[in-house]
């Protein structure tokens, strides 16, 4: 599993549309520095692979505790990097973002955690970043190389609202894949980015 979280499977833009943040956003929390340049600490997020830039299921959930850090709790920048160094330098975190100590830090409940404390699941937001939105879309990197799906089942996203895009019905979709019609609404808003 622990191979799986650090895969480069995601490129920048994609990484952004499943997190529903400005691809420009994503690139700057990587490219940024650690803290002061006299003494330079970790970046923010270093990530799985280069040329091209690629980033892995552990850089995702890293970018996703920024974001909800900086746009629903309105921490800044300081404060995150001091905690960063901290955790980086004091207890030898390679990702602290993803650790347990920021997901507690940050109050998420959109990471699972497995029994060693690894992020091994992400809800995504499916209406408006930071909103306490139903936990139906999971990506999981176990599951169809971790690309969104709907949880319990499978079924990509993309794939739902590509046929919703050719004319399928909602209810012929639920019918189709097993699912309840929130399901596939929610996976078809997810898509379109809310």
């Amino acid at each position: 599993m622990d191979k799986l979280l650090h895969m480069p499977l995601y490129s920048i833009p994609e990484c952004a549309r499943y997190l529903g943040l400005p691809a420009s956003t994503v690139r700057s929390w990587i490219d940024a520095p650690g803290s002061d340049p006299e003494e330079p600490g970790p970046r923010l997020v270093k990530p799985a692979g280069s040329d091209p830039t690629a980033l892995s299921f552990t850089n995702l959930v890293e970018i996703h505790v920024l974001a909800l850090l900086r746009r629903k709790r309105k921490v800044s920048m300081l404060e995150i990097r001091s905690k960063i160094a901290e955790l980086y330098h004091d207890r030898g975190a390679k990702h602290p973002l993803a650790s347990r100590q920021f997901l507690a830090y940050s109050h998420d409940q959109r990471v699972e955690l497995d029994e060693t404390g690894a992020p091994s699941r992400y809800f995504p937001f499916t209406r408006g970043y930071g909103r306490d939105d139903p936990k139906y879309i999971v990506i999981d990197p176990k599951v169809r190389f971790g690309r969104p799906v709907v949880k319990g089942s499978g079924v990509s996203t993309s794939v739902i609202s590509r046929f919703t895009k050719g004319g399928e019905s909602i209810a012929d979709l639920a019918d189709d894949y097993r699912l309840q019609p929130e399901q596939i609404e929610e996976a078809v808003r997810y898509e379109r980015g809310y």
